[in-house]
């Protein structure tokens, strides 16, 4: 059927126009509007309405199978059915973990509004945290259905571990439906094999018959006969890119009878002799319109214009979307297109035949030159390095580069800097240098960030007047000594800088006060580093800077823990996401740039107090982000508190894993491998200690000595040193060896430096192992009175693990303890309740009474379980943990119950009136 060309008119300035479009292309927050004429697919549609069970649907076929137009359907079914529902097509962009985040903060956000999540929760919570509002959820509360189209285009591990953890951890209250062309790597076998994945493939999601028979029917006047049917589907296979060509290719039934005597070959050969077809079959004008707009990212009337030179955008895009010619709209208003993928890639391989290649440049240079006049130079960047421009594509990426540093968009940089060759860079102008020093320092290459430094330093020549670029510089310089590991030199350098900095260059006084604020903590100048710490966060309140402020927030709490102030910490943080809310309007701030830097800390304290679940979720929830991190200092401390959680759970194998990490990890940071060697080492050496396995320790230590490596008691240079080394981890393995007189002395002097300092988590710490050299030496008066010491600073601190993980010797010297050595201290009954929880004891009261069994609600979750008889797999799919983890639980109920089975567990919770009602 034949419709004449109807001109549109543009709906708005092409201002308007730019200043409406989201940043990045395409509207990926809500799904493509429905293609005229689309084929509904009721069966697969009440297919999944009937398997609502399923917590994951997966599209898996190649191009053109439909897959967006199902979802967009399913979609548009839940919408109608007033059921929640959001939508994500993911790019290129969120191989970011943090951009990821980000954007399912967005699109759940976007999909909840007028669904207030349970429990009372505000609205405004997924925002903060899409995990966070997982967990709220109730198992019989309202489904949320969360679409993500594209998904091949997530290729990094670290963003596919983000989402595997999402799998793993997928409450009932959410449904995913994953639309991809490449298999997801989310280990999804688990889920088929429990009968939880929904599964669509290409023999699912072709035509049937009857669907080819509609759909032509729907396209032509006179009926196609059975025949002619069952040709065309034996030759497409029902795909329905192919029969979506055929239809476009044929004017008549004649035509397609002709099609179906002579196509043959696969599907590729069908789709190009098809595409061929269709495109020989438009005018030369729409021709010509469509090779020289293919390669735009997304198509409106004035870029096309821009591309081509003429004025008839308006009209073509009108014509190919009433037509159906393979473009799909990006936005409710019908200004925005793009072209189908399969349909896109014909056309640019067509392209190099048909079109001389300086007006293939011409259309790229045209459009680029549109896209960078109206805000989108990211785009022009990608358009000028197609058309082999690199002068061009280095002017549209300087117009950009500072936003997208303050956005954290690292990862588009780095991406524009290895698509140009070394040559072209020697061009780059001072802002892409300063942008490329500030994303090859936070993506983890300081060596080459430091090279763009000396670049840019040599490249301004004397007498330049100051600006912004120079008071980064004053900033970069020291940031990158500190992530490299010389806090010491980064201190003198920012101190100096800050002298002479611009106050009214906030995204730079940020940066500065952040790195002096974290050099002089590690310093032990508390009361300095808070007040840098309040220049921070005001400096990048007031941009909003969320990775800046993310890093003001974290130091701020470093220097709380820093001080044994543990509770202080965790409330600081609890406000953090709230306050982010308040504090940063921009639309592209995404809010796990804020806990990017401070997750370390956090699992850290939570740790030490003994909240493992609390502690474990954080982790798994935010590892895959601190590995982005540029602070070496924070990924150690993340890997570590990671591996002692596992040893917590009775996971040595799972603990060592996380170590091998951290090893594989730090051979690509700043720091020297010596010293990064030496902090996985101590570890290794403690967990040995702690396991009662001291040969290995020691053989451990004499393998490190014979390195070469510095065992002696130093300075810490990092948080994460003074935390487990600088004196902590040589005293213990000298008191493993038997040295007690050397440990002794080696600890007295670094005891005297903590409290000097305030230091009082890494005091308590140092007063063990003081201990522990105590009870070696035989002294058991000195040990007990230690002890008791230690036993009084970890009650005040609120510290647990560092008890209970320094091995069984400590162990045993806690429960020896006579309670008549604590009876004379200030608040003796409260240490005394705090020694008896640590030594296991029982507190004074019956132990019959229902109050002396304190379960955390998570174990009291599981114990209601258990007294349904079900297994361990069975509990863990139902509360979403592993079932190593749910292991670990048991054997703690079972610990505190007193029970030698699961029965008997059962059997005493009943009689303690501790089972739900």
């Amino acid at each position: 059927m034949n419709r004449t060309p109807h001109p549109r008119t543009d709906r708005a300035p092409a201002t308007a126009l730019a200043r409406a479009l989201p940043s990045r292309m395409p509207p990926r927050f809500a799904p493509p509007p429905a293609s005229p004429g689309a084929l509904a697919r009721d069966a697969l549609l009440a297919a999944l309405e009937q398997d609502q069970e399923c917590g994951i649907v997966l599209l898996l076929a190649p191009a053109g199978y439909g897959k967006t137009t199902l979802m967009q359907q399913y979609m548009e079914r839940l919408c109608a059915q007033h059921a929640g529902a959001s939508w994500l097509t993911l790019d290129a962009r969120d191989n970011d973990p943090v951009q990821l985040m980000a954007d399912l903060d967005n699109a759940l956000r976007l999909g909840l509004a007028g669904h207030a999540p349970t429990r009372g929760a505000d609205v405004d919570t997924p925002a903060q945290q899409w995990p966070a509002w997982l967990e709220q959820q109730a198992p019989d509360g309202p489904r949320h259905t969360l679409f993500l189209d594209e998904f091949e285009q997530l290729s990094a591990e670290p963003a596919l571990q983000l989402l595997t953890l999402l799998t793993k951890r997928l409450p009932r209250a959410l449904r995913l439906v994953i639309g991809s062309r490449a298999k997801p790597a989310l280990g999804l076998e688990r889920l088929r094999l429990r009968g939880q994945l929904h599964e669509l493939t290409a023999s699912e999601l072709r035509f049937e018959p009857a669907e080819t028979r509609r759909f032509f029917n729907g396209r032509l006047d006179v009926p196609l006969s059975a025949w002619l049917i069952e040709q065309l589907q034996a030759i497409t296979g029902g795909w329905p890119a192919a029969l979506q060509l055929t239809a476009l290719a044929a004017r008549s039934r004649s035509d397609l009878e002709r099609y179906a005597a002579d196509l043959s070959g696969g599907l590729a050969h069908i789709a190009d002799y098809l595409s061929e077809d269709v495109l020989q079959a438009q005018s030369a004008p729409l021709r010509a319109f469509l090779l020289e707009t293919c390669q735009l990212p997304r198509l409106c009337a004035p870029a096309c214009n821009a591309a081509t030179g003429r004025a008839d955008g308006a009209a073509m895009l009108d014509y190919l979307e009433r037509h159906g010619l393979f473009t799909s709209a990006l936005d409710a208003g019908r200004s925005w297109f793009a072209y189908h993928p399969l349909f896109a890639q014909f056309l640019q391989n067509q392209q190099a035949h048909m079109l001389a290649p300086e007006r293939v440049r011409a259309c790229q240079r045209g459009a680029a030159h549109w896209f960078a006049r109206h805000g989108a130079a990211g785009e022009a960047a990608d358009l000028w390095l197609l058309a082999g421009d690199s002068a061009a594509a280095l002017e549209a990426m300087s117009a950009c580069v500072h936003e997208l540093v303050l956005q954290a968009q690292f990862s588009t940089i780095v991406r524009w800097l290895e698509r140009l060759d070394p040559h072209a860079l020697t061009n780059a102008g001072p802002e892409l240098m300063l942008g490329a020093a500030w994303a090859c320092g936070f993506t983890g290459d300081g060596a080459q960030a430091l090279a763009w430094l000396a670049r840019l330093n040599s490249a301004r020549p004397a007498g330049t007047e100051r600006d912004r670029i120079d008071d980064e510089l004053m900033a970069l310089a020291p940031i990158l000594l500190a992530t490299g590991g010389d806090t010491a030199g980064a201190l003198a350098l920012g101190l100096a800088h800050w002298q002479t900095i611009d106050r009214a260059h906030r995204f730079a006084v940020g940066a500065l006060a952040n790195v002096i604020a974290y050099c002089l903590m590690v310093d032990g100048q508390y009361a300095s580093a808070q007040q840098f710490c309040f220049d921070a966060r005001e400096a990048n309140e007031a941009i909003g800077s969320a990775l800046g402020l993310g890093y003001a927030l974290s130091v701020a709490g470093l220097i709380e823990a820093s001080q044994g102030k543990l509770t202080q910490a965790l409330e600081h943080f609890d406000k953090l996401d709230k306050m982010a809310a308040l504090a940063l309007q921009q639309p592209w701030c995404a809010p796990a740039h804020l806990k990017i830097a401070s997750v370390s800390l956090i699992a850290a304290v939570l740790l030490e107090t003994d909240r493992l679940d609390q502690a474990d979720e954080l982790l798994q929830r935010y590892f895959p982000l601190v590995a982005q991190q540029p602070s070496v200092d924070m990924l150690m401390l993340c890997h570590l508190v990671y591996a002692r959680l596992k040893l917590a759970r009775d996971d040595v194998d799972g603990a060592h894993a996380i170590l091998n990490a951290a090893e594989r990890r730090a051979a690509s940071t700043a720091w020297p491998a010596a010293r990064t060697h030496h902090i996985i080492e101590a570890e290794r050496i403690r967990i040995a200690l702690a396991g009662g396995d001291s040969e290995r320790a020691l053989a451990r230590g004499a393998a490190l000595e014979r390195a070469g490596a510095d065992l002696h008691a130093k300075p810490a240079g990092s948080f994460v040193e003074e935390w487990c080394g600088a004196g902590i981890d040589t005293a213990r393995l000298a008191i493993a060896r038997g040295a007690v007189a050397q440990a002794r002395d080696q600890l007295d002097d670094a005891i005297a430096q903590a409290q000097a300092t305030g230091r009082r988590w890494r005091l308590l710490k140092l007063l063990l192992l003081r201990a522990l050299a105590e009870d070696g030496a035989g002294d058991e008066t000195a040990a007990h009175a230690t002890l008791c010491a230690a036993l009084e600073l970890g009650w005040q601190i609120g510290a647990r693990r560092s008890f209970l993980d320094e091995g069984p010797r400590l162990c045993a010297l806690l429960t020896q303890l006579p309670a008549s050595a604590l009876a004379k201290r200030e608040h003796a009954h409260e240490i005394l309740a705090y020694w008896r929880a640590l030594c296991g004891a029982a507190p004074d009261a019956a132990a019959s009474a229902p109050g002396a069994v304190v379960l955390s609600e998570r174990e009291h979750a599981i114990l209601d379980l258990l007294a349904t008889g079900m297994g361990n797999d069975q509990l863990a799919g139902t509360v979403f943990l592993s079932v190593n983890t749910v292991k670990w639980h048991i054997r703690r109920i079972l610990e505190k119950l007193g029970a030698r089975n699961r029965s008997e567990a059962v059997f005493i919770a009943t009689r303690l009136g501790l089972l739900a009602k």
